[in-house]
């Protein structure tokens, strides 16, 4: 039974906030920071359950970590351990980093973690990495990793997680040669070219050759000081606010940023101009997944069915995205109905129970929902939100939010 519900108020969001850390970039520049041979000082304004997950890795993997209110300062081992035990508890994007760079830090690496993870996809990353000389003793968690990552040739599909692309590039930032060949334009690309940034930012090029990426001897250098930039992941759920009334004013925000949940502004903006074009509105999601919690409830204020599509990749996230969205739609009063791969979206929210899945993005939709509601909001699983943004619903209330 669960007992961890928050409820919340009908009412509208007026104040500013500062976007926090986007996590795709810490996990990147930790990371970095933890293969380098000198101390970086890391500015994350937010530490959620997935980024210290990265950060007790690398602690586990030999580097010194000094923790602080608002940055860490990382000074990496001087020598590789013998044997090491991670945890990646719900963290996929851990998991799939350090399967790949786990080894440039110790002989032998036991890797653990919850049941949900060990249910992610992760064999097409291992089985290219047992074809470039690691040995991984089983397919899915637990399992143990030995070997050197040396580089070399790997083959991906382009529809397989961008973070297995991600994973390589981390560990070929280490090695004399590493190619990654797809046979088309990754999906999620936008977290490719976050991974190219931080690279870049210690000093190691990535080379883009169609739809491939190559590195070639590459030399890390630490910044010395990296600041994490802001998440727009995270604040489209208050973009999303100000669509439905709320008046909002979000700092701390990259406009230049690689980051793809970027295009919540433009989703907002087709869903402005299809309210009185009598249009059908079709968000394609395959390149921003995590945008498609709340951009279901934004399409609730549309007065005609409208449609998520290309929604592949929402059924490996930390819920089936697909079923957990559609749920929390039907739950509040509007109607979903799952068509194949797409989310049809129509009605209006009343209020009602929503159950997470233990979904952060479904907790932070589910709440935002509450500027739509003629009733109140109940949340069960609520602090499922710690994974990304444990203070959302202090900002919430700062903002004016009412909770109980």
């Amino acid at each position: 039974m669960k007992t961890d519900k928050i409820t919340i108020k009908k009412g509208k969001l007026k104040g500013e906030i500062d976007a926090i850390s986007s996590k795709s970039f810490a996990h990147r520049a930790l990371i970095m920071a933890g293969l380098s041979d000198s101390p970086t000082e890391i500015f994350i304004n937010e530490f959620s359950k997935d980024i210290n997950v990265t950060i007790k890795a690398l602690e586990d993997l030999g580097a010194y970590i000094e923790r602080y209110e608002d940055k860490i300062i990382l000074i990496p081992s001087k020598k590789k351990l013998n044997k090491a035990i991670i945890d990646m508890y719900e963290s996929g994007s851990s998991l799939r980093f350090f399967t790949a760079v786990s080894t440039h830090f110790a002989k032998e690496i036991k890797i653990i973690g919850e049941k949900r993870l060990s249910q992610r996809p992760n064999l097409a990353l291992i089985e290219n990495l047992r074809e470039n000389g690691l040995s991984i003793d089983n397919d899915r968690l637990p399992f143990t990793i030995s070997g050197d990552f040396l580089g070399g040739n790997f083959k991906l599909s382009h529809d397989e997680s961008s973070q297995y692309i991600t994973a390589l590039l981390l560990a070929g930032s280490k090695s004399a040669r590493t190619f990654i060949e797809l046979d088309n334009l990754a999906e999620s690309v936008g977290y490719v070219d976050i991974t190219i940034d931080v690279l870049k930012d210690f000093n190691v090029d990535v080379i883009k050759e169609g739809f491939s990426y190559k590195i070639e001897n590459p030399k890390i250098i630490s910044p010395k000081k990296y600041y994490v930039e802001g998440d727009w992941s995270n604040s489209a759920f208050f973009y999303g606010a100000n669509l439905l009334g709320s008046d909002i004013k979000i700092n701390n925000l990259n406009f230049n940023t690689s980051q793809k949940d970027k295009e919540i502004i433009s989703i907002i903006e087709r869903i402005k101009e299809h309210k009185n074009n009598g249009k059908t509105l079709k968000i394609d999601i395959s390149q921003i997944p995590d945008l498609a919690p709340i951009t279901a409830i934004l399409l609730t204020t549309l007065d005609k069915p409208s449609y998520i599509v290309n929604g592949k990749r929402l059924r490996i996230k930390e819920s089936d995205r697909l079923i957990s969205t559609c749920q929390m739609l039907n739950n509040l009063g509007a109607k979903a109905e799952i068509r194949g791969d797409d989310l049809k979206v129509e009605g209006k929210i009343k209020g009602g129970v929503v159950d997470s899945f233990n979904d952060h993005r479904i907790v932070m939709a589910a709440s935002i929902a509450s500027n739509l509601a003629s009733e109140d909001i109940t949340i069960l699983d609520y602090k499922a939100v710690n994974k990304s943004y444990p203070n959302f619903f202090n900002d919430f209330e700062k903002l004016g939010g009412e909770l109980r």
